[in-house]
């Protein structure tokens, strides 16, 4: 039964029950009027009656009074709504008063006469000659009656009528924006969460249509969001499992299937033991009590078994499923992540680290034997040589005086092959161990290396820019320093054919006794190709080397015949003797 046929029934009941109420009273009230009017009017005659026939009644008598009295109420007629009939002594009818001209001939039904009847009593009036029967005659007026509720009956028909089409045809039209509401629900429940509904002028419709409309974009974002935690989890490169409370699998995502081997249709409706190796079990088992208990469970360093019987390291997350409703829990969701890659490149970083360690050691080691060595050929070979120096100075000294010129010469000649042999010596005493280094520290040092390389290269022309405190790092932060400037402007000087070399060293602090040494060396020469560069003793490689063991890197940008420009980037840290106070 529609609500249109609802309201119009609940407003035809409610109608006929009014008009039966008003019929009712209008009934009511008319039968107490009519027992008010015909009381009133039989009492009236009565007296008449009395007052009239016995005021006469000494004149009736020695004549035929029936016949006088017979006579008199023919005169006298109908009085009101009485009827006055005269019986003899032998209750024979004598007179009868005449009908009611009022509506004559026509009567309200029986059912509504005896409804409507005052039931009063007759009234005998006894004459000695006969007797008079007053009885009351209310006929035209419940005829009247009947005839007034035949118009309110047929008023009320009209109203109803008119009533209950008027209602259901402003129900119609009230109601026909409820077609579009069921419409567009239906499109709702479909899945068209686009569906949005119009804007209503009544304002009961207009709030249902903002209410739907508010629902429809909230479904239509909680999808949106759905679809893409989905995708999340269809495209993420971490296994994700979810199982219900009874360890069954119900979600395995692609990556789960990539990492492990099993497609989903191995793994739906089937538990996690199969691809858990015995011995962790227990470590399992463990771990899904925890999650019954609504605590997740971090990630922890765990293995897997694959399809294939190979076991992979993974790193395992578990969280309890819970109903958003109740807040009881569903299920767990499992995040597994293959970690053999990351042990891999954590092994690797740790043996590059060690590389870096062995390296240092190795480069710590030469400097040491080059200093060592340095030392030898300063304090042995050197003195020797003097000494050689000292005795052919002498020699010759001591011929010049007596003439022998062959043995003059022959020791000029080794003064000056000594002095050749001493010069050699220093040259490589100080490319082995820069003594500027160790007496006047690595600014100065530094400065001296460029001087030199200058002087050796008359037509060179060479800046040195130094910005920063250089002289607060220990040993081994200087020569590296020292040696990746040295390797830069011996490559300029064999290679390059440079005729401009521009130096820059810049110090930075980042943080407490941590600074950034960055080291540019520029020139306009040949240019250098990277892997074609000397690599061997102080090359590219060996500073490569030594710049990563303070966790630097060396990059060479390098146009052939447009010169090159090698940076150097260090952290190194200050010496414990600059902290010192």
């Amino acid at each position: 039964m529609g609500l249109r046929f609802k309201v119009n029934l609940t407003i035809s009941i409610v109608s006929v029950i009014l008009a039966v109420l008003t019929v009712y009273i209008l009934v009511d009230d008319r039968r107490k009027s009519i027992r008010q009017e015909i009381e009133a009017g039989n009492k009236v005659t009565v007296q008449l009656m009395e007052s009239v026939v016995l005021s006469r009644l000494p004149f009736l008598s020695g004549t035929n009074p029936a016949q006088t009295l017979s006579e008199f109420l023919k005169e006298v007629g109908r009085v009101r709504a009485n009827e006055i009939r005269f019986f003899d002594l032998d209750g024979n009818l004598i007179y009868e008063s005449p009908p009611s001209v009022y509506k004559q001939g026509r009567w309200a039904p029986d059912w509504f006469s005896e409804l409507m009847s005052p039931g009063l009593r007759e009234f005998n009036l006894k004459l000695p000659f006969g007797n008079i029967v007053i009885t009351a005659d209310a006929s035209r007026s419940i005829l009247d009656a009947w005839d007034e509720l035949q118009r309110i009956g047929l008023l009320l028909l009209v109203f109803f009528i008119a009533l209950n089409g008027l209602t259901f045809g402003l129900l119609g039209r009230g109601m026909r924006p409820l077609g579009g509401i069921l419409s567009a629900m239906s499109q709702l429940e479909k899945g068209n969460l686009s569906t949005r509904l119009p804007t209503y002028r009544t304002p009961e419709f207009e709030a249902i249509s903002q209410t739907f409309n508010r629902m429809a974009v909230s479904l239509h974002d909680a999808q949106a969001e759905s679809a893409r935690l989905a995708l999340v989890a269809q495209q993420s490169s971490d296994a994700i499992i979810i199982t219900d409370t009874k360890g069954i699998i119900s979600f395995w995502n692609p990556a789960a299937e990539v990492m492990f081997g099993y497609t989903v249709a191995d793994m739906l409706g089937d538990t996690m033991n199969k691809m858990i190796p015995e011995v962790l079990l227990g470590e399992q088992a463990s771990i899904q009590r925890r999650v019954v208990e609504m605590r997740s469970v971090e990630q922890y360093e765990s293995q897997r078994v694959k399809r294939d019987g190979d076991v992979v390291d993974v790193s395992v997350a578990c969280a309890p499923l819970v109903d958003p409703d109740d807040e009881n829990l569903m299920g767990q969701i499992h995040i597994l992540r293959d970690m053999s890659d990351q042990k891999s490149r954590v092994a690797a970083e740790m043996e590059l680290e060690q590389n870096k360690k062995l390296t240092q050691l190795i480069q710590e080691k030469l400097e040491e034997e080059r200093k060592h060595i340095a030392r030898e050929l300063h304090d042995e070979m050197g003195q020797y040589l003097t000494a050689i120096k000292t005795i052919g100075t002498a020699i010759s000294n001591r011929h010049a005086n007596d003439g022998t010129t062959d043995t003059r010469e022959n020791a000029a000649t080794i003064v000056e092959v000594t002095s050749h042999i001493y010069d050699m010596v220093h040259s490589i005493i100080r490319d082995l161990r820069p003594s500027a280094l160790d007496h006047l520290g690595l600014t100065d040092a530094i400065t001296d290396l460029c001087n030199r390389h200058k002087a050796s290269n008359g037509a060179l022309s060479l800046d040195l820019n130094i910005e920063g405190h250089l002289d607060q790092f220990d040993e081994h932060a200087n020569i590296t320093v020292y040696r990746v400037i040295q390797e830069c402007l011996t490559n300029s000087a064999k290679h390059s054919g440079a005729t401009r070399v521009s130096v820059w060293v810049t110090v930075t602090e980042l943080e407490d006794s941590l600074f950034d040494v960055a080291l540019t060396v520029e020139d306009n020469g040949a240019g250098i190709e990277e892997g074609t560069a000397d690599t061997s003793r102080f090359g590219l490689m060996g500073m490569r080397e030594r710049v990563q063991a303070f966790d630097g890197d060396v990059k060479i940008n390098s146009t052939k015949g447009s010169g090159a420009t090698i940076v150097a980037d260090l952290k190194i840290k200050r010496s414990a003797t600059q902290l010192s106070p």
